[in-house]
C-alpha cells in the first residue's frame, strides 16, 4: 500500500535534470584531470621530453613542452567556462 509521504520528485521547483548532473560530474572530472596535466607540465624541467598520444591510437609523438602546456591551459580554461555556464543555467532554471 503506498504511503502518503512527500517524495523529492513531488517538489514544486524542479531540480537539475539527471543528464545535466551526470554532465556536470563528468565535466568536473575532466577539469580535475586537466589541472593535474597543467601542473605536471608546469613543473617539468626544461630539458624533459613530452609525448602526446595520437588520437584513437597507441602511438605517441614527441611534442614541444611549451606548446603542450599552452594547449592544456587553454583546454582547462574552456572546461572551466563550460562548467560555469552549466552551473549558471541550472541556477537560472531553479529561479
Amino acid at each position: 500500500m503506498p504511503s502518503g509521504g512527500v517524495h523529492s520528485r513531488d517538489s514544486a521547483a524542479p531540480g537539475p535534470t539527471h543528464t545535466s548532473t551526470v554532465y556536470a560530474k563528468a565535466l568536473g572530472s575532466k577539469i580535475t584531470e586537466q589541472k593535474i596535466i597543467v601542473d605536471e607540465l608546469s613543473n617539468l624541467k626544461k630539458n624533459r621530453k613530452v609525448y602526446k598520444q595520437q588520437q584513437n591510437s597507441h602511438i605517441f609523438f614527441l611534442e614541444d613542452r611549451i606548446k603542450m602546456f599552452s594547449e592544456s591551459k587553454n583546454t582547462l580554461d574552456k572546461l572551466r567556462k563550460d562548467y560555469q555556464a552549466l552551473e549558471n543555467s541550472e541556477t537560472l532554471g531553479r529561479e
